[in-house]
């Protein structure tokens, strides 16, 4: 995570100062707009149609092509931020979380990836359940992985010492009694990925009536869950869900515990608690109750 004044996570999310970037994209739609058309030019020549910008900022830029639209290239100006949401298809593919990734290109930064079209209606509680299923899936991604792809992620499980003392944590001993009840209830060999943004216009209903994240390049695999479990109380508070922190919690137990995790209420709300003790958060949103 990289402290902020507002939102589901203030206090232990730090936000980076204006003009840490070396080459930040333009914020300028139009030129926006021509720029990725010339990336689809040279790097994706199968990818036809009218590109019509829908974001333009210095850190990322979000475009459809087609008319009508059929995919979405999404622009870094950060290497890393790239490969992250890079890394994301590679660890999430399997579980279907995501929309599905035609291609992508290191060198311009750049991903290409199906058109979801519609927002999920949050306001519906069942949906919003599928969401707190999605999240769960993202959550215990590493106990499914196929060898090939837990080997090269070792250094980030919950027993190494990648994930053990974060810079950015405030109470190292406080993050430590977190990452014991992590590891308590998904095992040694777990990889801790977490801290998805999670908002209404990133949630979106698939073809095959499942939903999809389309933005995960903040997903890390050293801050665990937590901070997600946190931004869905405050999403279901801030739609108007009754009793919404409780009631996360529990569905959030319930579907980890279905897929394989051992979680009880009780170590959750501990490790949540530990968790805003390491990291300064200022809220826990509701789940504490």
């Amino acid at each position: 995570m990289s402290a902020v004044a507002v939102g589901p996570l203030a206090g232990a999310a730090r936000t980076r100062p204006d003009g840490w970037l070396a080459d930040p994209l333009t914020t300028d739609q139009a030129l926006a707009a021509a720029e990725a058309a010339a990336i689809l030019q040279h790097r994706y020549p199968r990818a036809d149609g009218p590109v019509r910008c829908l974001t333009a900022r210095y850190r990322s830029a979000v475009f459809t092509v087609g008319s009508p639209p059929l995919a979405v290239l999404k622009r870094h100006a950060d290497t890393a931020a790239y490969l992250g949401e890079r890394l994301a298809y590679d660890l999430l593919t399997a579980d279907q979380v995501l929309p599905a990734l035609r291609a992508s290109c290191d060198t311009s930064r750049t991903l290409l990836v199906d058109y979801l079209p519609h927002t999920a209606d949050l306001t519906d509680r069942d949906t919003f359940d599928d969401l707190i299923t999605l999240v769960a899936r993202v959550h215990t991604a590493s106990a499914r992985w196929p060898s090939p792809l837990r080997e090269p992620m070792a250094t980030w499980r919950i027993d190494g010492t990648a994930v053990a003392n974060p810079a950015w944590v405030d109470d190292t001993g406080a993050w430590r009694e977190m990452l014991r009840l992590v590891e308590a209830a998904h095992g040694p060999a777990h990889v801790p990925l977490g801290n998805l943004d999670l908002n209404g216009d990133h949630v979106r209903p698939r073809g095959d009536g499942g939903l999809a994240l389309v933005d995960v390049e903040t997903l890390r695999p050293d801050v665990t869950g937590l901070p997600d479990v946190v931004t869905l109380a405050y999403l279901a508070g801030e739609i108007g869900h009754p009793r919404s922190g409780p009631w996360v919690r529990a569905r959030y137990v319930h579907h980890l515990r279905q897929l394989g995790a051992r979680w009880t209420d009780r170590d959750l709300l501990a490790a949540l608690r530990w968790f805003a003790a390491a990291t300064g958060l200022e809220s826990l949103h509701g789940l504490d109750r």
